[in-house]
């Protein structure tokens, strides 16, 4: 009596197509893998370029609204007057320049704070320095890979009580 050997295992077709289709489902999830960096990479940097614009902009809001004065209105920036000792007098030490880098591209605040995102800085103000009371700075920073204008208009809250000084 002849005894039939069972077969066990896979045939060469089985196993290409088992090949063919694991490459398939491979390749999706390396596609999905990248596609996922590439989106966190582009989410990550544009948290950054509005971290900044948002820095900027309430940096130079708070500081023309709080200030005292206005000391200088100059077409490439200003110098403003906060009376930190309440005696009326400006010293070196309550004086903060905002000014705009040579190349037109750095926006400097005070001694410590550059800015080299900020692009094609303009100043505008109302009145010449010292009846300067409304204060614009207009510049262009890089978001979603563009180039996008922003403005930042400040009033100083400061009564005209120091002119009396």
């Amino acid at each position: 009596m002849k005894q039939k050997l069972k077969k066990s295992g896979f045939t060469l077709v089985e196993l290409m197509v088992a090949l063919v289709v694991a490459s398939i489902v491979l390749a999706a999830v390396a596609t999905l893998a990248h596609a996922a960096t590439v989106a966190d990479r582009i989410t990550d940097q544009t948290g950054r370029e509005q971290s900044q614009l948002r820095m900027v902009s309430m940096r130079l809001s708070d500081l023309i609204r709080r200030a005292n004065g206005v000391v200088l209105a100059a077409e490439d920036g200003f110098k403003l007057w906060h009376d930190a000792n309440a005696d009326g007098l400006a010293t070196e030490d309550e004086l903060v320049r905002v000014i705009r880098g040579a190349d037109g591209d750095t926006l400097t605040i005070g001694a410590d704070q550059s800015h080299t995102q900020c692009q094609n800085i303009q100043f505008a103000y109302d009145e010449a320095a010292p009846d300067t009371r409304f204060i614009t700075v207009q510049f262009q920073m890089t978001e979603d890979g563009r180039l996008r204008n922003h403005s930042v208009n400040a009033r100083l809250w400061a009564s005209d009580e120091h002119k009396k000084f």
